[in-house]
């Protein structure tokens, strides 16, 4: 039973199974010309951009032009070709677009998140001075009071304790 294939998030693993899988990839075409006297052709990329080629010779190449790959070009008439070409640059364009839509939709969670922040401490803020109009009741009254005199002795905990550090430091 063949193994199934499943893609990793790690880019680290990517590169490493990518090296691990090229040469049994490899050996495929290799195999095919060998048994059926063929020409074969691969072209790969792995995924930090480095270029590797096989010939229909069993021969692996780097960064070598290779006839059986301008014999594919010379096969095909220059309609085919120009539709590849397309195709090509098609798939670009919208691997741009679907990039740029990725990061404007990053962007969009991050307002999101800095217009929620923002209204949190909008909120905190009328904590502190409260639109006494929209104050009804003694309970309102008091929730606020409470509310200011927490935040006072938070303060003055906050400051105790530096001062405490302070005269600590200047005593050593």
């Amino acid at each position: 039973m063949a193994e199934k294939m499943k893609r990793s998030g790690n880019s680290r693993s990517w590169r490493i199974t990518y090296v691990k899988r090229r040469e049994s990839v490899l050996k495929q075409p290799a195999e095919l010309s060998m048994l059926y006297h063929i020409d074969v052709g691969l072209m790969m990329f792995s995924p930090t951009g480095q270029f590797t080629s096989f010939a229909h010779k069993g021969r692996l190449m780097k960064n070598d032009n290779n006839d059986i790959f301008l014999r594919y070009l010379d096969h095909n008439d220059e309609h085919e070709e120009c539709v590849l070409y397309e195709s090509l640059k098609r798939l670009k364009y919208e691997a741009e677009v679907l990039d740029k839509l990725g990061r404007y939709h990053a962007l969009e969670r991050k307002l999101a998140d800095l217009n929620w922040k923002k209204n949190e401490a909008e909120n905190k803020m009328r904590s502190y001075n409260p639109d006494m109009t929209k104050i009804l009741t003694i309970s309102e009254a008091d929730l606020h009071q409470q509310f200011v005199m927490d935040a006072i002795r938070r303060i003055e905990n906050c400051l105790s304790k530096r001062f405490h550090l302070q005269s600590q430091i200047m005593l050593t």
